[in-house]
């Protein structure tokens, strides 16, 4: 169940480093990664992820701040998509995220 309410927090995450979300208070946090490596949105706690659109997909709609607040809240962490699987990160059930929306 913890899961289920963790969803769309990733969702704004990933978003929050869209140039159209604002890059410049955002640049600090979105990693360097090659372009086969793309950037994902790691909740720290559970150890799951979610992509890049699947983040923009679930945070349409939200400020940058209610973004930034719900990414501090859940412990959610940009970072390149080899470096969450290093860590043991898997990625986020469909499941669970069609059911949090």
């Amino acid at each position: 169940m913890r899961n289920l309410t963790l969803a769309p927090l990733f969702a704004f995450a990933l978003a929050l480093g869209t140039p159209a979300y604002g890059m410049d208070s955002m640049s600090s946090m979105m990693p360097s990664c090659p372009p086969s490596d793309p950037v994902v949105g790691v909740n720290m706690m559970t150890k799951t992820y979610m992509t890049h659109d699947q983040m923009k997909a679930k945070s349409s709609g939200m400020t940058m701040a209610q973004k930034e607040a719900m990414m501090k809240k859940n412990h959610v962490k940009l970072m390149c998509k080899s470096k969450a699987d290093a860590m043991g990160a898997k990625m986020m059930k469909s499941s669970m995220m069609k059911s949090s929306m």
